[in-house]
C-alpha cells in the first residue's frame, strides 16, 4: 500500500560555481513494503542532544537524515558514537541553509528562538513558501512565555519540568538520573510529533511547525504526582530514596544491586522465597503490624539479598511469582540474553576502523535500518548537494 508519491521540490538556483542538473525524479515517499520513512528527507540543525536523539530515530526507521555540522560541536566522543551514525553530515553557513530546508520533508532543530528567522528561514516563512515541510523546533522552555529566551541544560529542564523533586533520599537534596533524560524526554517527543505531522502532510499535504519544551516533555513525565499534587495537595516531600519500604526497595547483593517491589497481595509469595520462618510471625504478616515492624524486616531482607546473585535472584521472580528486579550495568546489558536473542544492538563502523556497539531500534515491527558508520564531520556536503539539490561541480 502507497500513501503518497511526492514530487521532488524543484532545486533552487545554484551558485555560480555550480552547474544545475537536470530535475530531480519524482520521489517515493512512504511505501508500506519498504523502511517506514524510504524516501522522506530530514534535515538536522542546531547540533544539540535532544534534535540528534530524535533525528536518529527518524534515521533509524528508514529516512534520509542530513545534520548540519555546528562549528563547535557540542556532543562528546560517546555521544557522538550514539546519535549520529546513519546520518550524512554537511558542513552549511547560514546563508545556505534555506535552500536545504526547502529540499526537506521535515526539519528538526534546536536553536534558541528567532535563530533561524535571524538566518532568514523561519518556520514560518519556510512554510509559507513550502506548506507541506515539518518543522520541529526544541528548546528548554518553548518558543513563547517568559523563559523562551533562557538558556539551559540537561539538568536544569530536568529540574524545572519537576522530574529531580521526586528523586533521592528526602533527607538530601534531589537528585538529577543518570545520561541526559530531559534531552532524551525532548527528543523522543520530538520525534513522535515529527511522524505524526509528516502524516498529516502526507495525507492532506499540509505540514505543521511543532513546538517542543524540554520542561513540559519532562512535567508530562511526572505520572501519579502531577495529579497527586494538584487533588490531594501532596507537599514538597516526595522522595523516598531507594527505600519505600521494606517491600519496597533496592538491596545489595552478592555481585551488585537488586530490589523488589512486592504489593500486598504479594507478600506471602516474598516471605516463601526468603524462606525465614519467623517472616510467619503475626507482626510482619498483619499489614499494620508490619508497618511498625519495618525496620527489623528490612535487616532481613539485607541479609537475604547480600547472599544471592542477581542471576539468582531474577531466577525466584517466575518461582515464586515475586516482582524481583536486578539493577543492570551497561556492561550487564551488552551480554543479556534478552538483548541478544532479540537482535537488540547495532554496530557501526567508526572512522577509525573500529567497531562501536551502540543500542538499536526501540521497538520490533517495522523496518529498522541499522546505521553502518559513523561519517566524518561535513564529509557529505558534496552528496547531499547533488542528491537534495540537484548540483554538480
Amino acid at each position: 500500500m502507497r500513501l503518497l508519491y511526492a514530487p521532488a521540490e524543484a532545486p533552487s538556483p545554484a551558485p555560480a560555481s555550480h552547474v544545475v542538473a537536470s530535475p530531480l525524479p519524482v520521489r517515493r515517499i512512504g511505501c508500506m513494503d519498504d523502511s517506514l520513512l524510504e524516501g522522506v528527507r530530514v534535515l538536522e540543525v542546531g547540533g544539540g542532544f535532544a534534535a540528534a536523539f530524535a533525528a536518529r530515530w527518524l534515521s533509524g526507521f528508514g529516512a534520509d537524515v542530513v545534520r548540519v555540522d555546528p562549528p563547535d560541536e557540542s556532543l562528546t566522543a560517546d555521544e557522538q558514537i550514539y546519535l549520529l551514525p546513519g546520518k550524512r553530515r554537511v558542513a552549511a553557513e547560514p546563508a545556505q541553509l534555506r535552500t536545504l530546508a526547502l529540499a526537506a520533508d521535515i526539519v528538526i532543530e534546536d536553536q534558541k528562538p528567532g535563530t533561524l528567522a535571524g538566518w532568514e528561514m523561519s518556520p514560518l516563512d519556510l512554510r509559507q513558501e513550502k506548506p507541506a515541510l515539518v518543522v520541529v523546533s526544541v528548546t528548554p522552555f518553548g518558543q513563547t512565555g517568559p523563559y523562551a529566551t533562557y538558556e539551559a541544560d540537561n539538568i536544569v529542564a530536568f529540574a524545572m519540568g519537576g522530574l529531580m523533586s521526586l528523586t533521592g533520599h528526602p533527607s538530601r537534596e534531589p537528585l538529577v538520573t543518570g545520561g541526559s533524560q530531559a534531552y532524551c524526554l525532548g527528543g523522543l517527543n520530538a520525534f513522535g510529533a515529527a511522524v505524526t505531522a509528516l502524516y498529516g502532510a502526507m495525507v492532506q499535504g499540509e505540514g505543521d511547525w511543532i513546538d517542543i519544551s524540554l520542561q513540559e516533555a519532562a512535567a508530562g513525565m511526572l505520572e501519579l504526582y502531577g495529579p497527586g499534587s494538584a487533588y490531594n495537595g501532596l507537599g514538597a516531600h516526595l522522595r523516598a530514596g531507594n527505600h519505600v519500604r521494606a517491600a519496597w526497595a533496592i538491596y545489595p547483593c552478592a555481585d551488585g544491586f537488586a530490589g523488589v517491589c512486592a504489593l500486598e497481595r504479594q507478600i506471602p509469595a516474598l516471605f516463601a522465597a526468603i524462606g525465614d520462618p519467623e517472616l510467619q510471625d503475626e507482626r510482619f504478616r498483619d499489614p499494620l503490624q508490619r508497618a511498625l515492624n519495618d525496620d527489623e524486616l528490612q535487616a532481613k531482607l539485607y541479609a537475604w539479598f547480600g547472599v544471592h546473585t542477581k542471576d539468582e535472584i531474577l531466577a525466584m521472580s517466575p518461582k515464586f511469582k515475586v516482582p524481583f528486579g536486578a539493577v543492570l550495568t551497561p556492561a550487564d546489558l551488552l551480554e543479556n540474553p534478552s538483548l541478544a536473542e532479540r537482535g537488540y544492538f547495532d554496530e557501526v563502523m567508526l572512522p577509525d576502523g573500529q567497531v562501536a556497539i551502540v543500542p538499536g531500534r526501540p521497538f520490533l515491527g517495522f523496518p529498522w535500518t541499522p546505521p553502518s558508520a559513523l561519517h566524518v564531520a561535513g564529509a557529505d556536503t558534496a552528496s547531499v548537494e547533488a542528491d537534495w539539490l540537484g548540483w554538480k561541480v
